[in-house]
């Protein structure tokens, strides 16, 4: 199976490592892939592993399976990167993406630039987003998530990221 993370790379050596706790991230856009893999994959501990410590108050894990499970992403675009003054094990970074989610039967889309932080590993620490307005999908309308099938027989939306990743 392909990554969730749209990477074009098989899941067992893209992101799966990382929610597995085997290894952890290189860099900050690594991190921001595992972390739409496992939004994707409900891994709710990774998620609110990878927030910074200091910004874990505001997001607790009951708040981020609530988002997770209410929503089936279906595509993610990395705009942009850059790692800052990472070579001392301390440093910051900044992923621009858009990402494609569907939503109580609507299209969404997400556009956030994201700051990260190396103290040790790298963390999330938070984000500029900018929501575009949701579009509603036709129970006769193409499914967004890739299938081809009309959006009232696509089943595979429901696996978030699944539609999306077997296309690469």
């Amino acid at each position: 199976m392909f990554c969730y993370c749209c990477s074009g790379k098989r899941y067992s050596d893209c992101c799966q490592p990382l929610l597995d706790g085997k290894v952890k991230a290189k860099n900050c856009i690594e991190l921001m892939r595992s972390r739409y893999s496992a939004y994707c994959h409900k891994a709710i501990d990774y998620l609110y592993a990878t927030y910074h410590p200091d910004r874990r108050i505001e997001n607790s894990t009951a708040q981020i399976a609530e988002f997770a499970h209410t929503v089936h992403f279906i595509d993610l675009t990395i705009s942009s990167s850059s790692d800052i003054d990472s070579s001392n094990n301390a440093g910051s970074g900044y992923v621009s993406f858009i990402a494609s989610y569907i939503h109580e039967n609507k299209l969404e889309t997400l556009t956030e630039q994201s700051r990260f932080m190396l103290e040790e590993q790298w963390y999330y620490v938070d984000g500029n987003i900018a929501a575009t307005a949701a579009k509603t999908i036709g129970r006769n309308d193409k499914c967004p998530c890739g299938s081809g099938k009309k959006f009232k027989q696509c089943a595979l939306h429901v696996m978030s990221g699944n539609a999306a990743a077997t296309q690469h």
